[in-house]
């Protein structure tokens, strides 16, 4: 199975969780989005510090440009935002998972990249308790980076939750009146 197979099963598989009832209140807690940006930050200094010589990846991974155009956001329909987040998550729990397995060299990093893939399990959560769903075709149009350093990766995961998650969450609690 390729990349977009594993991402499409990813997002399959994380719809049809048995282990999860229908979804239940949205997350619309600022501080619960606050605490993962305050994670993510500390994790990605923690990374900095560990990667002293090269902490450069046998294998470059891919991931979702974070950057965000925000009038181009903003005009966006509240399920296009919600794909946009579903396949950015998805992207990077593939590329946690292709990193893991890149042993011994990974190693140091163990710690950080299973909190980042707790991490992207309580993004998916999120992500149901809003009734956020994703649009394969808009696979397509998502901008994709080439990540080569463990530094890159965790910069991504700390801009995408600053960035589209968060946006995304405040955008959906507003229009749920909460």
């Amino acid at each position: 199975m390729g990349k977009p197979g594993l991402i499409l099963f990813l997002l399959v598989w994380g719809f049809l969780d048995p282990a999860l009832p229908a979804p239940a209140r949205p997350v619309c807690d600022q501080s619960v989005m606050n605490k993962f940006i305050q994670d993510a930050s500390k994790m990605e200094n923690e990374i900095v510090a560990l990667c002293e010589d090269s902490c450069n990846l046998p294998e470059h991974v891919t991931v979702m440009d974070t950057r965000v155009n925000f009038p181009d956001w903003r005009a966006m329909n509240r399920s296009r935002q919600a794909s946009e987040v579903w396949w950015g998550q998805a992207l990077l729990s593939v590329a946690v998972g292709q990193v893991k397995t890149q042993q011994p060299r990974m190693r140091p990093f163990l710690r950080q990249l299973e909190v980042m893939e707790s991490g992207l399990r309580s993004i998916r959560e999120i992500l149901r308790r809003h009734n956020a769903q994703a649009d394969p075709q808009d696979e397509t149009s998502t901008r994709t980076l080439s990540v080569q350093t463990v530094k890159k990766l965790f910069s991504v995961y700390s801009s995408f939750l600053r960035g589209r998650v968060n946006l995304f969450i405040a955008s959906a609690c507003q229009g749920n009146g909460r």
